[in-house]
């Protein structure tokens, strides 16, 4: 087993027993998908909800929607089947209540919306999430089997 360090506004594929990981997942959200048959999986760390016109390629994982799709493509090309990817979401905790008129700033709420829509767009089911709250979460994802294991900032453990 590899361990393989996902970063902000980045996407990592795996395979097997390869453990994808991503750290303190704000309202950030953690898009982990995957085909247990062909024993191949990847995770988004994205920051915002959509990748704007203007927005440079870049950045396409910075965002929900374009990096879900890159990732779909990355998994695709390296041998997942298509009807045979399903999803797992963690995060889009709202952590951001600076707003002076005294409305959330809820980017979470809009990330997790958006990678429910982009899912549903690509046939591709979700299959557990963690998402919302005001907590941050660490994610260990299991390229090959799907597992992901969610550790909290109050040190709650949870597999999804």
């Amino acid at each position: 087993m590899k361990q393989i360090i996902v970063g902000i506004a980045d996407m990592k594929v795996g395979s097997g027993t390869d453990e994808i990981v991503t750290y303190a997942l704000g309202s950030c959200i953690g898009v982990c998908m995957y085909d247990e048959i062909a024993q191949i999986g990847g995770m988004l760390h994205a920051m915002l909800p959509k990748q704007g016109p203007n927005a440079n390629l870049a950045d396409t994982d910075k965002y929900v929607d374009s990096g879900i799709v890159h990732l779909y493509r990355i998994l695709c090309r390296r041998g997942a089947g298509i009807g045979r990817i399903k999803a797992k979401i963690i995060g889009g905790a709202n952590m951001f209540r600076f707003d002076k008129s005294g409305r959330a700033i809820d980017i979470g709420t809009l990330n997790v919306k958006e990678a429910k829509q982009s899912l549903v767009r690509f046939g591709i089911p979700i299959t557990a999430e963690m998402t919302g709250g005001d907590t941050g979460r660490t994610v260990y994802f299991t390229a090959g089997t799907g597992e992901v294991k969610i550790r909290t900032t109050e040190n709650q453990k949870f597999v999804i």
